[in-house]
């Protein structure tokens, strides 16, 4: 008879603990090292036209080899960082100038982060009808290692928002040139930082601290 390993809420139990008939559970075969979490969703917008924002989040985890932690709560927090840039997406065209947070949001227990993003891709694509049975569809993809900014709430934050507000400068640029109205003549690529969203970004540092990992590699 085999005897599978037994977890509880914030990780395995150890070897040396007992099941009910008395059995030992064996040791955990398997050590994540990490995992991602992908969000694709349509958005029908009506009059044949749709909105497709996609995002993929790689983490690692920063903890000892072998030691155990919440993966149930990293990946609930992952897949919502994921959700939550998507719907933001959405929001934003919809002229929604509600501010959304894009980064990993902290265990709510306070501790260490167990976990840090270490990649990213965006994704937008972006179907408009032109009339006459004519249509456009531009869809562009980014993708980062953003280990520079892990450890920083706000700057992860202000990474991703950067990265989301290239890909609509290309799409907004193709629509207008699809429209007849020539370029739109917005930046192309990542837009610079203004100061004050620097000073944001240490103010979300210093309240939620290191939440994304302190050891990133």
């Amino acid at each position: 008879m085999s005897i599978y390993p037994v977890f509880d809420v914030n990780g395995r139990m150890t070897e040396t603990e007992a099941l009910p008939d008395g059995a030992h559970v064996l040791e955990e075969p398997i050590t994540i090292k990490g995992f991602s979490a992908t969000y694709d969703r349509k958005f029908n917008l009506g009059n044949f036209e749709s909105l497709n924002p996609a995002m993929t989040v790689w983490v690692k985890t920063n903890v000892p080899e072998g030691a155990a932690f919440d993966l149930h709560d990293c990946k609930n927090r992952l897949r919502q960082m994921a959700r939550d840039n998507v719907r933001a997406q959405l929001q934003r065209l919809q002229g929604n100038n509600e501010v959304v947070f894009l980064g990993l949001r902290p265990p709510a227990s306070g501790a260490e982060d167990p976990i840090f993003v270490r990649t990213v891709s965006v994704s937008l694509v972006y179907k408009v009808n032109l009339g006459d049975y004519n249509s456009i569809t531009p869809g562009y993809t980014d993708w980062a290692d953003v280990r520079h900014v892990a450890g920083s709430p706000g700057e992860l934050h202000l990474a991703l928002t950067r990265m989301w507000a290239s890909l609509w400068a290309n799409v907004d640029d193709e629509i207008a040139r699809a429209q007849g109205r020539g370029a739109s003549g917005a930046f192309l690529g990542l837009p610079q930082i203004p100061i004050e969203d620097l000073t944001t970004a240490s103010a979300a540092d210093h309240a939620a601290g290191r939440v994304n990992g302190s050891r990133v590699g």
